[in-house]
């Protein structure tokens, strides 16, 4: 968890408090600190580790099967039933970012891509492994800046997905996955930051410190994982904690400190900061309008939570994953949805046709309280089910089964549900029947290539159309310029839009006026 020192930390006290004592012989009491730091990474270090392994045996395999599923096409090579076939293997994947077909040495069409103008010459791997996979540890993409790792056997490759780690970063530690090949072969560093594109000799596994590095390495038959952090940037992370036990010294600073240790991390970390402002209720909601694209009128809005803390705006970015983590999230929405009822209950009463979308979470899905919780406030509100509606984030349904159910009882009281930020996790279109849900909210990043002549966007229409023939109710986010409305206007299919280019999220009274000025 990310943790930040607030501007209210006064540390005057216990700076008085370090000269009264160091007399007393603080030597010891800063030895032990430090020393009660890095061991107390080492559980966190552990665990970590064995995440970011279990997340790359996940990708490898998903990049075998389908690697195998390609080599084994029964259609025409590069073809267009071919280029279909890979763009809806590509759909059903969560680790991916392309597939294609190589021959000769050269490539020749890609699900993305599709085909290529002319064959065009492959570099050369940074492994070919003693079975035939080709490694590719940071390539350039053709259809951006970014860069990512391929992986190639026979008459297939596939770019792996260069985020597929970010869920598990931590900005304390420093981590490198490496494809780890059968044999006397040395693996190969493809993800992190750590020996990315070099080959190591194998690791010995388990943890360790060389100078002001503490490490761990842990392996399986496909991935090796190594974790590093320097022992100053765990130190700075517990500043005040070491202050504290050097000022006491000797045996209180060990016996002492240590409870300060656990009490303060807490104290700093966001989560306490965030249960405080919701004690306060110090956190806002915004709204920013949805536009039907085609009638220019505004049918919904989405509630979007803000903070600032000290004059700090915190991203949602940062705060909501660490809510999830330290099960505040259900506090957190049901704040949104009291703040929702106490800005706009009124003005919903007025306009029954009106509706207001709130995100919620995996754990709201799943707790047992949630649905009734909801009822009773809807009910107080005097508001109707219809008009609050629910997005769920791609990565809350990855557990099918509780997702299936919990939508399936929120529609039949009457809410509708959305997908949100389709298309950047684990979500295929196929997986959306299974959920059942109301529609999509497909993400901006898919949007923004609109006018840029990126390949990507030629994906948008095969999604919507297919999303069309599943029942579901589309929204496009991040529309930014009239170029880009006017590309979803004509697809000739009912969108919703929602963007700057229809409005920046405002406060309640603002968002009132925009809705009364458009049904004059």
């Amino acid at each position: 968890m990310s943790v930040l020192r607030p501007s209210k930390w006064k540390i005057a006290p216990q700076i008085t408090l370090v000269v009264i004592l160091v007399f007393l012989g603080c030597w010891a009491g800063s030895w032990i600190g430090r020393l009660v730091i890095i061991r107390s990474d080492r559980g966190h270090m552990l665990a970590l580790s064995n995440q970011l392994l279990k997340r790359a045996e996940k990708v490898f395999n998903e990049a075998d099967l389908v690697l195998s599923r390609t080599n084994g096409s029964e259609h025409p090579f590069c073809s267009e039933e071919e280029v279909d076939y890979l763009r809806n293997m590509l759909f059903e994947t969560k680790y991916l970012k392309d597939i294609g077909r190589v021959k000769d040495g050269a490539f020749h069409c890609s699900a993305v891509y599709g085909p290529a103008k002319a064959p065009s010459p492959l570099a050369k791997p940074d492994l070919e492994t003693d079975d035939g996979i080709l490694v590719y540890a940071n390539t350039p993409l053709a259809i951006s800046s970014a860069t990512a790792p391929i992986i190639g056997k026979k008459n297939a490759n596939v770019v792996l997905d260069p985020t597929a780690f970010d869920a598990l970063n931590d900005p304390i530690y420093s981590f490198g996955i490496m494809f780890n090949p059968s044999g006397n072969q040395n693996p190969l560093g493809i993800f992190g930051t750590l020996n990315l594109g070099l080959q190591l000799e194998k690791l010995s596994e388990g943890a360790g410190r060389d100078g002001d590095i503490v490490f761990r390495n842990v392996c399986n038959a496909r991935s090796c994982v190594t974790l590093h952090a320097k022992v100053r940037d765990l130190e700075e992370s517990a500043f005040p904690i070491e202050a504290s036990i050097i000022g006491l010294g000797g045996a209180l600073g060990g016996a002492v400190g240590v409870i300060m240790l656990l009490l303060q991390r807490k104290r700093l970390s966001i989560g306490a900061r965030l249960t405080e402002a919701l004690d306060r209720q110090s956190l806002t909601v915004e709204y920013q309008p949805i536009i039907d694209i085609q009638s220019n009128e505004p049918r919904s809005a989405e509630a979007l939570v803000r903070w600032i803390d000290n004059g700090e705006a915190i991203s949602p970015d940062i705060f909501i994953p660490v809510a999830e983590e330290e099960g505040l999230i259900g506090r957190v929405t049901l704040y949104v949805i009291d703040r929702v009822f106490a800005d706009m209950g009124p003005f919903l009463q007025k306009d029954r046709r009106f509706r207001i979308n709130v995100n919620i979470s995996a754990s709201d899905l799943i707790d047992p309280e949630f649905v009734p919780m909801l009822e009773k406030r809807l009910k107080r509100a005097n508001i109707q089910t219809e008009q609050l509606g629910l997005e769920i984030t791609e990565r809350s349904t990855a557990n099918a089964a509780a997702a299936v159910d919990a939508i399936h009882l929120l529609r039949s009281r009457g809410h509708r549900i959305y997908i949100d930020d389709f298309g950047t996790g684990y979500s295929s279109l196929a997986y959306l029947g299974e959920l059942n849900v109301d529609g999509i909210k497909m993400d901006k990043s898919f949007t923004q290539t609109v006018g840029t002549g990126s390949v990507t966007v030629s994906i948008v229409p095969q999604i919507i159309e297919m999303a069309r023939v599943l029942g579901l109710s589309i929204i496009v986010e991040g529309i930014e310029t009239a170029m880009q409305r006017d590309y979803f206007a004509g697809l000739k299919t009912e969108i919703g839009g929602q963007g700057w280019f229809y409005g920046r999220p405002v406060n309640a009274m603002a968002m009132q006026k925009l809705i009364q000025a458009s049904s004059i």
